[in-house]
């Protein structure tokens, strides 16, 4: 990562996630302040900003399908994605945001960021769908280890198609009018907004 320029790192997991899985050995370095990260001097700073901390993490359960997850992110994780997008606008050098599959909260930051770029609907929808590909091993490893019961809803899961996520977009736009107007309501400064439409592109 060092010698690719990345320079912070945001790890968007749940505090219980990261007790249990704490990380690559730069995560020693963890801070949970984005105004005052901690740093290895040879390291990218480190910023845990979770999009789901573990007390909304019971309402987001409840959601029947995973495009109704990802509208109750939206609803639910306003703050949260505002801190997040104001740590990409406010880092120095490139960012890389990870959280623990890299499939849905990691995918819904991504999607926003590239709409925000202005990159075509369907190139996003189909960045999203490539994380099955990209996952295809680790689903499998998942579903062998699923219970019976849950194989059937884990398998269905487990899936990107594009329409999930442009559907939360389109979401963001008749709810909030757009998702500049979604980040401002969520703390996000209009500089910022610029800094990361001007840093995407």
């Amino acid at each position: 990562m060092i010698d690719y320029g990345i320079t912070t790192v945001i790890d968007l997991r749940s505090e219980s996630e990261r007790m249990g899985a704490p990380g690559p050995p730069f995560s020693d370095f963890q801070s949970t302040s984005p105004v005052q990260p901690a740093t290895d001097a040879n390291g990218p700073v480190n910023l845990h900003l979770a999009l789901v901390d573990d007390q909304t993490m019971p309402v987001l359960n409840e959601a029947a399908t995973m495009p109704d997850l990802y509208r109750r992110m939206l609803d639910q994780c306003q703050p949260a994605l505002g801190a997040i997008f104001n740590a990409i606008a406010e880092a120095e050098g490139p960012v890389l945001f990870h959280c623990f599959a890299g499939k849905d909260r990691t995918g819904l930051v991504a999607a926003m960021l590239l709409s925000l770029a202005g990159v075509d609907p369907e190139a996003i929808g189909a960045d999203y769908a490539e994380t099955d590909a990209q996952l295809a091993t680790r689903y499998v490893e998942w579903l062998a280890e699923a219970a019976p019961e849950r194989l059937e809803s884990m398998r269905d899961d487990l899936r990107c198609p594009p329409a999930w996520m442009l559907g939360t977009l389109e979401y963001a736009e008749q709810t909030w009018g757009g998702l500049e107007s979604y980040l401002e309501a969520a703390g996000v400064a209009p500089g910022n907004i610029d800094r990361l439409t001007t840093k995407l592109t």
